[in-house]
């Protein structure tokens, strides 16, 4: 039930987990090229957790089952995202923590 309406750049990558939605047009990659340095590094994302629109996830990234990551957030190389978290904002901060 996991669905991807946007560009997971490098697949072998990037694990995504069950009932997950990745919002239209979102980018996940993860390579980076840091001055002369080109670095690989795994994106997890976990179980119902939402990507909105637009957003950008960067390597290096774990976010946890639950969490959401808003529209347009861009989320930086080696942020950790805990679960139930609420992220947005260039770059991402946390918004809120959902208690529910």
């Amino acid at each position: 039930n996991t669905y991807s309406a946007g560009a997971i750049l490098d697949p072998p990558l990037t694990e995504v987990g069950d009932n997950t939605i990745i919002g239209h047009d979102a980018a996940l990659f993860s390579h980076a090229i840091e001055g002369r340095h080109f670095s690989l590094n795994t994106i997890r994302i976990g179980n119902n957790v939402t990507i909105g629109a637009t957003a950008v996830i960067m390597p290096d990234v774990i976010i946890g089952d639950g969490a959401i990551v808003s529209a347009g957030a861009v989320v930086s190389k080696g942020t950790r995202i805990a679960p139930g978290e609420i992220w947005g904002g260039l770059p991402a901060k946390l918004i809120k923590h959902d208690n529910s």
